[in-house]
């Protein structure tokens, strides 16, 4: 809003937003500004000359419309309400901050958005975000325009094509089978581990993967094919809702859901257990050991084993076992020379 070369934009009539806009960014629940050190900063902020009275008849107005002001005696007034408190939005700044989905400019707009909701006084404390450029991000600068097609085609009912991008030897972007132009039914848009997915059936493979969105590029709505509601997936037969199908997959691999048996030799692997799993662990003890049953997808349950493999032991099922001790086999031979 601040416009110091044009001071004849605003008139009296826009006191009460400036008067607003000065106890937003200047004021909070210790920092108090009298009548007078308001009617400055709009001066000095806006060009325009108000006076107490204004000043005093615009706090009455925002008060009425149900605005938390509060008064001290000999101090001033000070704007206490927030679209965000303190600790809500250094919650959201952090997640934008660590979040490797977005680039960096893209992260910084979002987190200068937080901040403006913010006063100057609090904003201080999250310089930090100004290095969210220095994080190893995407270098996709299309994942909002992902997020919109693909919104957009799961509410026209319609499928989706795209190129997929990987990396090369030389560490640069390309794209995977030199540009293929994939295909798929949208299913949703799921946010796992830091990254946002595209789940997406494919007649090709008769099945539902999952596509990382700053991989996808050149998205676009195939107007003359009808997505193909969930309930028609074999994927989702079994789920009443998305948040079901994403606690089956907690690393987005396609393929089958297992029920598997462990044994804890820790008990804190609890924690990580129960991080990762939540109620699709359940605990329990016989003749002193500690096990644990898992319902999970299969394939991302071995990739999980195989992080954790020092503080768990596989029992069941069968084929999950055997993939197991043969990966710790070929991790044993790369090492022997």
């Amino acid at each position: 809003m601040e416009n110091k070369q044009n001071p004849t934009k605003y008139s009296k009539k826009s006191s009460i937003i400036l008067v607003l806009e000065i106890l937003r960014r200047f004021s909070d629940e210790t920092t108090f500004l009298t009548q007078n050190e308001i009617a400055q900063k709009i001066f000095e902020q806006y060009g325009l000359k108000l006076e107490r009275k204004s000043i005093a008849a615009s706090l009455k107005t925002l008060e009425d419309l149900g605005h938390d002001i509060i008064y001290k005696k000999a101090h001033g007034v000070a704007l206490v309400e927030r679209m965000f408190n303190e600790s809500e939005a250094k919650y959201l700044i952090d997640l934008v901050f660590s979040s490797r989905s977005l680039s960096g400019n893209h992260a910084l707009g979002i987190v200068n958005k937080i901040k403006n909701t913010l006063s100057i006084k609090e904003t201080a404390y999250y310089d930090y975000a100004e290095n969210s450029k220095e994080i190893n991000r995407t270098q996709n600068k299309e994942v909002f325009l992902n997020i919109e097609i693909i919104n957009d085609a799961i509410k026209q009912n319609k499928w989706v094509g795209f190129k997929y991008m990987t990396y090369d030897e030389d560490g640069n972007p390309s794209f995977r089978f030199n540009g293929y132009v994939f295909h798929a039914s949208p299913c949703a848009l799921v946010s796992s581990q830091g990254r946002y997915y595209l789940l997406g059936y494919r007649y090709k493979y008769n099945s539902v993967n999952s596509y990382r969105v700053d991989y996808i590029k050149d998205i676009y709505i195939m107007e003359e094919r009808e997505r193909i509601p969930l309930n028609e997936l074999n994927e989702f037969k079994d789920y009443e809702n998305i948040t079901q199908y994403i606690n089956d997959h907690i690393y987005m691999f396609g393929g089958p859901i297992i029920e598997a048996t462990l044994e804890i030799f820790d008990p804190h692997t609890l924690t990580y257990i129960y991080d990762w799993f939540g109620k699709n662990a359940s605990f329990y003890k016989e003749n002193n050991r500690m096990f644990l049953k898992i319902r999970s997808n299969g394939n991302a349950l071995f990739y999980w084993l195989m992080q954790y493999s020092h503080l768990v032991k596989i029992l069941s099922p069968e084929p999950l076992k055997t993939r197991v001790i043969q990966a710790a086999k070929e991790i044993i031979e790369k090492y022997k020379n």
